[in-house]
């Protein structure tokens, strides 16, 4: 994280942050923030990679939704659509 100045306005430049949780050999989940790491913070975009086959899903999000509003330590809790 770095700061940045453009004629005398500040910005605070944030990197987001991944988390990958390899559940088999066929299964992962993929946890975004931008907005810090905290894992217990309703700040992650999580992804449920799943393969069926020799095909990846990698659609599936906790209730069909793809906001940054989960909790990556309750990811195996969500339903995925």
């Amino acid at each position: 994280m770095g700061d940045i100045t453009d004629s005398g306005t500040q910005y605070i430049v944030i990197k987001p942050t991944t988390l990958i949780d390899e559940v088999s050999l066929t299964e992962y989940y993929i946890g975004v923030s931008n907005n810090g790491n905290n894992p217990n913070s309703n700040i992650w975009q999580i992804k449920k990679i799943k393969k069926t086959g020799n095909v990846w899903n990698i659609t599936l999000y906790p209730n069909g939704s793809q906001e940054f509003k989960f909790i990556w330590n309750n990811r195996t809790e969500y339903i995925y659509k």
